[in-house]
C-alpha cells in the first residue's frame, strides 16, 4: 500500500479505487491497530459504495461475495497476485447506515462544534459542521475535537489545516472525466 498510494500507514486516510465498479476504498491505519496485535499481523479495513454492482475482477456483486472473493477484487485493483494475501483473513459485513453522514442535507442541519454563546457545551462527532471539511475521516474527528477544546478553553493553538482537494484542478479534472463515463 505504501508503494501504491505513497502514504505511510495511519497518515493517508482512504485509498479509493476510482475505477472500481464497487467504488471500493481501503484504509491502512497505523500499526499496531489493536492492543496486543502480533508484530507479523497487519490490519486494514475497507468498504464499497456500490456493493450491488458486479466487480471488475470477481464476476458478482460484492454483496454476494465471501472474504476471499473480496480480497481477490482488491488484489486486482492493487495489481497484486492473490498469493500476496494467501494467509489473509477478510471478514465481510454489511453496515447499511455507515454512509448516513453522506445523505443530502442543508448547511444548517448540523450543529457547530461549540454552539453560539455556549460556555460549557460542545459537540464532537462526524455529525458536527466544519465548513470546507469532509466527514468520514480520522482527521475530521480530530479536528472537531480540537475546535471544541480550543474554543471552550480559550487555547490559542492552530487547528489541523484542511486540505482543499475539491479546489485541486487535477481532482476536478478527474471528477469530470469520471462523470462523463
Amino acid at each position: 500500500m505504501i508503494k501504491f498510494s505513497g502514504n505511510q500507514p495511519g497518515t493517508g486516510g482512504l485509498v479509493t479505487f476510482k475505477d472500481s465498479n464497487w467504488l471500493m476504498s481501503v484504509v491502512l491505519p497505523h500499526q499496531p491497530h489493536f492492543a496486543n496485535q502480533p508484530e507479523d499481523v497487519q490490519v486494514f479495513w475497507g468498504y464499497a459504495l456500490s456493493p450491488d454492482r458486479v466487480g471488475n475482477f470477481v464476476a458478482k456483486p460484492m454483496a454476494d461475495c465471501n472474504g476471499k472473493e473480496i480480497l481477490r477484487e482488491l488484489c486486482g485493483h492493487l495489481r497484486f497476485d492473490l498469493d500476496t494475501v494467501q494467509t489473509a483473513n477478510c471478514i465481510p459485513c454489511r453496515m447499511p447506515y455507515i454512509t448516513s453522514m453522506f445523505m443530502p442535507r442543508q448547511l444548517c442541519d448540523r450543529p457547530l462544534p461549540v454552539p453560539a454563546a455556549s460556555k460549557n457545551l460542545a459537540f464532537i462527532s462526524q455529525f458536527v459542521e466544519i465548513p470546507e471539511d469532509v466527514v468520514f475521516t480520522v482527521e475530521y474527528s480530530v479536528r472537531v475535537a480540537q475546535l471544541a477544546v480550543y474554543q471552550l478553553l480559550k487555547i490559542n493553538l492552530e487547528v489541523l489545516p484542511i486540505t482543499a482537494h475539491d479546489k485541486s484542478v487535477k481532482v476536478q479534472f478527474e471528477a469530470l472525466l469520471k462523470a462523463l463515463k
